[in-house]
């Protein structure tokens, strides 16, 4: 699956970047701030991102999730130290298709919830490919 990682925090990204390889992900890019996280998404076409809430003193990885939801369904998976506040669960379910891991990262929670992801993206592009293909078997069928 090809991820984004949203990060201010370098040691982590490059953490981040190498866990996620050894899985069997390709991370096509890494952003630190809302601006690179929305043209990460824009340029890049993750299949998801993981995304920090908090990003340096001024932006924030919320704001960045509610812009790119402006063009894209892309899933985001919230990797943050608050993930245990009511406020910040709050507004991570009012963003479609988000998701919340706390920090430090729980590997096994993140591997699993990755997985999912991958299988539920996957269904949904062999839904699509069949409804492409499903007008011209219809016509092969009425050719018989």
């Amino acid at each position: 699956m090809k991820l984004a990682i949203v990060e201010d925090e370098v040691i982590l990204a490059m953490a981040l970047t190498l866990m996620l390889e050894d899985w069997g992900h390709q991370v096509i890019g890494t952003a630190d701030t809302e601006a690179g996280a929305l043209a990460l998404v824009e340029t890049r076409r993750p299949d998801a991102v993981l995304m920090d809430i908090r990003l340096g003193r001024k932006d924030s990885g919320l704001l960045a999730a509610r812009r790119i939801r402006e063009s894209s369904d892309v899933p985001i998976v919230f990797c943050t130290a608050y993930a245990d506040s009511e406020p910040v669960q709050a507004e991570v379910c009012a963003i479609d298709n988000a998701h919340l891991v706390g920090k430090p990262v729980d590997e096994e929670q993140l591997e699993w919830l990755l997985r999912n992801i991958e299988a539920r993206l996957r269904k949904v592009a062999s839904s699509a490919f069949a409804a492409s293909i499903a007008p011209a078997l219809q016509t092969a069928a009425n050719d018989l």
